[in-house]
């Protein structure tokens, strides 16, 4: 059950943010921005879709070592510090696909992350801002000129019918690692707990595990 709990939101939302809503083909480079419990089931999207370079950029180091043992090829603390290695290795076409899963999006960062992006490549926001905020910052000149692409994405862009029993059964064939996700699980007492690890960067996933003494 702790397996189909994160099934219910974080899985399709990662896993769709990369296959569905950034349509990542075979070949591609693809940037994950937060590599906690959705950027890391994008990652694995990007990987089962066949990225070729896949870069995971968090300011947590334990993310990026996880990261690396999910699929990713290279780990930065920030999108500043990933540029020049990203142009580098790309040969300065930068990232097919750039997938934000951070935990509160900035309208002052969109920019950052757009410039990482390709050109005619997308941008995909998974993370959620601040409904009240409104201010974006955005090189607009950049955006035609280069044809770049800055998609929404609510889900994952998934079905939940389809989606959610086909990364089920993706799990149970070994194709996609959700039981690794699961960094630790908790007492419905240590719910407190828990929320606290996570803010602290401690958990790709943190789960409850209800007991009888719970009903």
């Amino acid at each position: 059950f702790e397996v189909a709990a994160l099934c219910g939101c974080g899985i399709p939302t990662g896993y769709g943010s990369s296959t569905r809503s950034g349509d990542v083909r075979p070949g591609e480079d693809v940037a994950i921005v937060g590599v906690g419990g959705v950027g890391t089931a994008a990652l694995q999207g990007a990987v089962i879709a066949g990225a070729r370079n896949i870069f995971a950029i968090d300011p947590v180091e334990w993310k990026r070592e996880q990261a690396l043992k999910f699929g990713a090829t290279h780990a930065f603390a920030s999108v500043e510090e990933a540029a020049m290695s990203i142009a580098e290795i790309t040969h300065g076409h930068m990232c097919h696909k750039v997938i934000v899963t951070v935990g509160e999006v900035h309208g002052k960062d969109v920019d950052t992350w757009m410039g990482i992006t390709a050109k005619a490549g997308t941008c995909v926001l998974t993370g959620m801002g601040n409904m009240m905020e409104s201010d974006v910052t955005l090189n607009l000149a950049m955006l035609t000129l280069l044809q770049k692409n800055l998609q929404g994405s609510i889900f994952g862009g998934a079905n939940p019918k389809l989606d959610i029993p086909n990364l089920l059964s993706m799990y149970k064939l070994g194709k996609l690692n959700i039981a690794d996700m699961i960094t630790r699980q908790y007492r419905l007492d240590q719910i407190n707990e828990g929320y606290q690890d996570m803010l602290d960067g401690k958990n790709i996933r943190g789960v409850i595990r209800y007991t009888d003494e719970d009903h």
